[in-house]
């Protein structure tokens, strides 16, 4: 088993789609793949808000959080925080393949880890919030510096994948779930460099497609 190699030499692959995709089950995947870092944009503005997403729209409402999100975005994509403090998942030193193990923080399997990428400290991996593409600064901002992938999916995966208790979800607890998918579907769609239809593949099966289109 031998590492991938990107085709540039630094890459920020993008996973952007309806809650319930997977964004952050195939980050993981795509990450043990490629030996890159995986960032998910949601928690980064939880740990730089010291609050929860619930807690922010409850608070202040969702348009302070669309800004905290177009500033977060921002500093990731200009290289202003360090990764090393927002990272959901590190990439481990050069090595050769271990076998499975356990993901001390997560008790999560990772089917075994490839060796560090030598362009791993500028490239890695985005999972975007559901709603990051409904303004026109951020996709502008997606489509300047990343290669952007959209998860798409039938209503009933989306709706199997989310469960029942949607309660943790602000945008959905008034019921609006078909609504809100039409109407952002286009979006996502627009912003989009690559789409995939992931019903009925594993996140696996699907970091695998991602990783075939940009090695």
């Amino acid at each position: 088993m031998t590492a991938r190699t990107l085709r540039s030499s630094s890459m920020i692959i993008a996973l952007t789609g309806f809650m319930g995709c997977g964004k952050s089950s195939v980050g993981r995947e795509l990450s043990t793949l490629l030996g890159l870092p995986v960032v998910d944009l949601d928690q980064y503005i939880v740990r730089k808000a010291g609050r929860s997403i619930a807690d922010i729209f409850a608070e202040d409402g969702e348009s302070f959080f669309r800004d905290l999100e177009t500033e977060a975005l921002s500093d990731l994509l200009a290289g202003k925080c360090t990764l090393e403090n927002v990272l959901l998942r590190r990439t481990p030193p050069k090595q050769a393949w271990v076998p499975p193990s356990y993901d001390a923080e997560g008790g999560t399997v990772f089917k075994g880890t490839l060796p560090r990428q030598d362009n791993a400290k500028e490239s890695f991996i985005l999972s975007l919030g559901g709603g990051t593409i409904v303004r026109p600064e951020n996709v502008r901002m997606l489509k300047e510096k990343c290669k952007v992938f959209f998860l798409r999916a039938e209503m009933e995966t989306l709706k199997l994948h989310l469960g029942g208790d949607q309660s943790q979800r602000p945008l959905l607890r008034s019921g609006g779930f078909e609504a809100l998918l039409q109407e952002r579907a286009p979006l996502y769609t627009a912003a989009a460099d690559y789409i995939i239809d992931i019903d009925r593949l594993s996140p696996m099966q699907i970091a695998g497609i991602i990783a075939n289109l940009v090695t």
